[in-house]
């Protein structure tokens, strides 16, 4: 059956009545791609306005994401910076109050050698303080010893600039008597002996600094810890009879100049 005698039988059933129910099946036919257009359009352009909020509303979340990350990186790298100045500041506090310290223990301990160097009338009294350097691979630290305080008698030359930053282990035959608190007197046949224990520091000895005969006396801290040495040194041409030497004053001094370096 098609449309043309479905209208007629709705006419001649229902007359007037089918007439205009026929009159509207064909303006709803004719309208009826409109308003599927229309819903299709007004569909369009509700869903292109969502997904445009939706857009913007995750550009919005999204922009105060990267704001709260951005303020949390600038907080972490501020708070970085100022824990990195905190630390070199007070490295540098602590580094300049060791200097101030420094500078006030040194006048103190030069004028103590001095005395020693006229009291015992030998060619070099020498304070030589030991320190940690730079690790092995192993982490290990390494010992060195620099020459810090020297008085030296006419005509003897200056060593403390030749003996920076030198090996520990060049000293060991000095430490290995000193290293229980006691004074060690070196002769002439022991400074002669250290070349078959430390040929560097026999070097040293005889043929660039001219020792003949050396008195050193430990420098202990107050857990009695070897930290220095306090040495008396005699050249060639100033041969004293070290037998002879009361080295009550020596001790004396070095226990002074210990608790000036514990400081």
């Amino acid at each position: 059956m098609n449309f043309k005698e479905i209208f007629e039988l709705l006419i001649n059933r229902y007359g007037d009545g089918g007439l205009v129910i026929t009159i509207l099946i064909i303006i709803l036919f004719l309208f009826l791609p409109y308003l599927f257009n229309k819903s299709n359009k007004n569909m369009s352009q509700n869903l292109e306005k969502m997904t445009q909020e939706l857009t913007n509303n995750l550009a919005t979340q999204n922009k105060d994401l990267i704001e709260d990350l951005r303020q949390t990186e600038d907080k972490l790298l501020n708070n970085q910076i100022h824990m990195f100045d905190t630390i070199v500041n007070k490295r540098n506090t602590e580094h300049s109050e060791g200097l101030n310290t420094r500078d006030a223990i040194s006048t103190p301990i030069q004028n103590k050698i001095n005395h020693l160097k006229d009291y015992y009338g030998c060619s070099r009294v020498s304070v030589v303080e030991f320190h940690n350097s730079i690790s092995n691979l192993n982490g290990l630290p390494f010992k060195w010893y620099d020459l810090i305080y020297e008085s030296i008698a006419k005509g003897i030359h200056s060593i403390s600039i030749e003996t920076k930053n030198m090996p520990f282990n060049i000293l060991t035959p000095i430490i290995s008597e000193v290293s229980e608190g006691e004074i060690a007197i070196f002769n002439e046949d022991n400074v002669q002996s250290f070349y078959n224990q430390s040929s560097v520091l026999y070097d040293f000895c005889v043929n660039r600094f001219n020792i003949h005969e050396l008195v050193c006396a430990p420098l202990m801290n107050k857990d009695n810890k070897l930290i220095g040495l306090l040495t008396l040194e005699y050249s060639y041409d100033n041969v004293v009879e070290l037998s002879e030497l009361s080295l009550d004053e020596l001790e004396l001094e070095a226990h002074a100049i210990s608790t000036l370096l514990e400081l």
